[in-house]
């Protein structure tokens, strides 16, 4: 292949991501499918909510672990604004909450080491949120289940898993802290 087909290839590729996230960027949806995977539901939602997580205190932890309160899992990169400012309504909503509700926020960038999360973390006074890296596993397990949405950090990607332990439809676009509590609350 000769170089000027191999640029223009990658520049169809880098175009079609860049139209993604931007048309991603800031907007509000609910990701929803006839299969069960694509609610969160079936085989896929068992696969994600047990897979294996360590925190960024080093605690090892599964999602189904924290069945008997609901569970508000928001995926986020460090570098991405959009998620700044969400991570930002989510502490808040999840100070509000205290100890009904667990508050997770899991990084795509899974070569991220724990420490610069936590850092990430506390510069920025998430201190009601549970930080964690996700594994390559989790990562694929996540896209299977919700398909590459919850992959797309500035989309604001975001779950609630009810207290029995069953996951609800990906939500993506800007919520404020009253929107994230009144739906917690409703699953209290």
């Amino acid at each position: 292949m000769s170089s000027w087909v191999r640029t223009r290839h990658l520049l169809l590729v880098l175009a079609a991501f860049g139209s993604l996230l931007v048309s991603a960027c800031g907007t509000d949806s609910t990701t929803k499918g006839d299969d069960a995977a694509a609610s969160g539901g079936g085989a896929a939602a068992s696969t994600w909510t047990e897979l294996r997580l360590t925190d960024v205190a080093g605690e090892t932890f599964a999602i189904s672990d924290l069945a008997g309160r609901p569970v508000f899992v928001e995926n986020f990169a460090t570098w991405c604004s959009n998620c700044l400012r969400q991570l930002g309504d989510t502490q808040k909503a999840a100070a509000a909450a205290g100890d009904s509700a667990v508050f997770l926020a899991l990084s795509v960038e899974t070569d991220l080491d724990a420490a610069t999360v936590a850092d990430y973390a506390e510069k920025n006074g998430f201190a009601d949120i549970r930080f964690a890296v996700m594994t390559p596993d989790f990562l694929a397990a996540m896209s299977d289940a919700f398909g590459t949405t919850a992959l797309n950090p500035p989309s604001t990607p975001k779950v609630l898993v009810d207290a029995s332990g069953a996951p609800g439809e990906m939500v993506t676009g800007f919520e404020s802290p009253s929107e994230i509590g009144a739906k917690v609350a409703a699953t209290t």
